[in-house]
C-alpha cells in the first residue's frame, strides 16, 4: 500500500497561535489557498481511497483534493483526529508557556509520558493511529490511500515507519498542507517523502511562525 499523508492547511487558530486539539477551528484564508495548491499538486495522482479527520480544517483540505477525484471513495475516521489537548484547548501559546511550562516541556521532550491536563494520553493516540494503519494496510494492500489529518498523527506514522523512539517525534517538522509518503510492502515500510511542500511556494507555513499546533 502507498500511503499519502497530508496535514491540513493552516487553520485560523494556527494563525493566531491558539491551541486547538480537537476543537473545530476553520481554515484561515491562507489555509484555503494552501489546500487549493495541495489539491492541484495531487490532481494527477492515482488515489483509491480518501480518509479524513472529521475536524473541518482536515475535512476541507481533503474535500479540496477530492474535487479532482470525484469517483474516489471518501470516509471520515475518528482515528485521524488530533490529540485532545484538554485544558490547553482554546488557550494561546503564550498562556500555555506561562501557566503550564513544566507540562509543555515534558510534552516536547518526552511525549510518551506526557498527558495534558484533562486531555488524551499519548498511548491512546498512538494506539488509535497504529490500529488505523494496520486496518488500512490490510484492506488496501495494493492501493494508494490518502489521509488528511493532523500534526501528531503524521508524526506518529512517520516515526513508526522509521522505527524511531516516539519520544523523538517533536523533532519532526510537518508543515501545513504538506505531503508525506510511506510505502508498505511485504517487508519494511519505506518513508518516501517527508513534509513535501514545493507546491506551496510562498504560501508555505514556517516552523518559527507557528507556535500552537
Amino acid at each position: 500500500m502507498r500511503l499519502i499523508i497530508v496535514r491540513h492547511g493552516e487553520s485560523e487558530w494556527n494563525r493566531i497561535h491558539r491551541y486547538q486539539g480537537q476543537l473545530d477551528a476553520a481554515l484561515s484564508e491562507l489555509g484555503m489557498r494552501q489546500a487549493a495548491a495541495l489539491a492541484e499538486r495531487l490532481k494527477s495522482e492515482q488515489i483509491d481511497q480518501i480518509y479524513s479527520s472529521r475536524l473541518q480544517r482536515a475535512g476541507r483540505t481533503a474535500e479540496a483534493i477530492a474535487v479532482f477525484h470525484p469517483n474516489t471513495p471518501f470516509a471520515y475516521s475518528e482515528a485521524l483526529l488530533e490529540i485532545n489537548h484538554g485544558e490547553w484547548e482554546g488557550k494561546y501559546a503564550d498562556e500555555i508557556t506561562s501557566k503550564y511550562a513544566d507540562g509543555l516541556r515534558e510534552w516536547r521532550e518526552h511525549p510518551t509520558r506526557s498527558q495534558m491536563p484533562g486531555g488524551e494520553s499519548f498511548s491512546n493516540v498512538l494506539k488509535r493511529t497504529l490500529d488505523f494503519r494496520e486496518q488500512i494496510t490490510a484492506s488496501h494492500m495494493d492501493q494508494t490511500v490518502l489521509i488528511s489529518t493532523h500534526d501528531v498523527v503524521v508524526k506518529i506514522l512517520v516515526a513508526d515507519a522509521l522505527g524511531m523512539n516516539m519520544d523523538r517525534i517533536n523533532r519532526i517538522w510537518v508543515t501545513n498542507a504538506s505531503i508525506s509518503v510511506i510505502e508498505y510492502g511485504s517487508d519494511l515500510p519505506y518513508l518516501v517523502s517527508l513534509s513535501e511542500a514545493c507546491h506551496l511556494g510562498t504560501l508555505a507555513s514556517t516552523r518559527e511562525g507557528q507556535k500552537a499546533l
